[in-house]
């Protein structure tokens, strides 16, 4: 009796699906949370800031602030050196008028990508009015930790995280894109522009962040994906079992 190729196409095309992985954005939401799961991945959200000495130029934590569908803000501890404005508006905010306040992302659950992030507010005070956005991902062995770390590109290249990419946010809220990368990291950091600062200051508070994981993209970099001849990722073996057993049906079907 004749079979149909049919079963074994279907089977081809499954284990084809499971070795590239088709790439589809999630969105992590901070509304009033600090916490976020979106496809079995959790984002979590802390706040950093170089508060550190009187040079101002090593991290330390700083505290989170929600502030609704505006997103999250961040309060520093540099009210303790005497800068009595640290916590009003604009600086209520994610700002660098004095030191630079950032929000480090953590991802539980898988690596991710980040593509684009979204401002919910961006301040109009004057001498403020922009929102120019620096971006980090850790790609280095070991820790994440921030604490201590020189909040320069050098400094945090040392430490172990690769800048993106330091961004032109613009005067309004809503989506901005992060440069392109391929890298795919568990720890995440976007602060006000850490870099050359222009005529205006930053301040605005993030909402939101999107991206792909690894399960959407297995041979990301960083993501740890078994080139050929390697022993395939537990995930692939799923689909590629699945595929056959479902092969193995319609033969039987066929056959009967």
């Amino acid at each position: 009796m004749k079979l149909s190729h049919r079963p074994v196409a279907l089977f081809l095309g499954a284990c084809a699906f499971a070795v590239s992985g088709v790439a589809s954005a999630a969105t992590w939401t901070f509304n009033n949370t600090v916490s976020n799961t979106q496809n079995g991945v959790t984002a979590t959200a802390s706040a950093w800031a170089n508060t550190v000495g009187s040079a101002n130029v090593l991290l330390e934590s700083a505290y989170l602030t929600t502030w609704g569908s505006s997103g999250l803000g961040v309060k520093n501890k540099d009210s303790s050196a005497g800068d009595t404005n640290e916590g009003s508006d604009p600086e209520h905010a994610i700002d660098n008028d004095q030191r630079k306040d950032s929000v480090l992302f953590s991802f539980a659950g898988d690596k991710v990508n980040l593509s684009q992030t979204y401002f919910g507010w961006v301040s109009s005070s004057s001498g403020y009015g922009d929102s120019d956005f620096s971006v980090y991902a850790f790609t280095g062995a070991g820790s994440a930790d921030l604490a201590g770390v020189t909040y320069t590109d050098a400094g945090m290249a040392g430490a172990g995280w690769t800048l993106i990419g330091h961004h032109n946010g613009g005067g309004s809220a809503g989506w901005k894109t992060i440069n392109a990368s391929d890298i795919y990291s568990s720890y995440w950091l976007i602060g006000a522009n850490a870099g050359a600062n222009d005529s205006k200051k930053d301040a605005f508070k993030m909402l939101k962040v999107a991206g792909t994981s690894c399960a959407d993209n297995p041979q990301g970099n960083g993501c740890g994906y078994t080139p050929p001849g390697g022993v395939p990722e537990p995930g692939t073996l799923l689909l590629m079992g699945a595929g056959l057993l479902g092969m193995t049906r319609l033969v039987r079907r066929q056959r009967s």
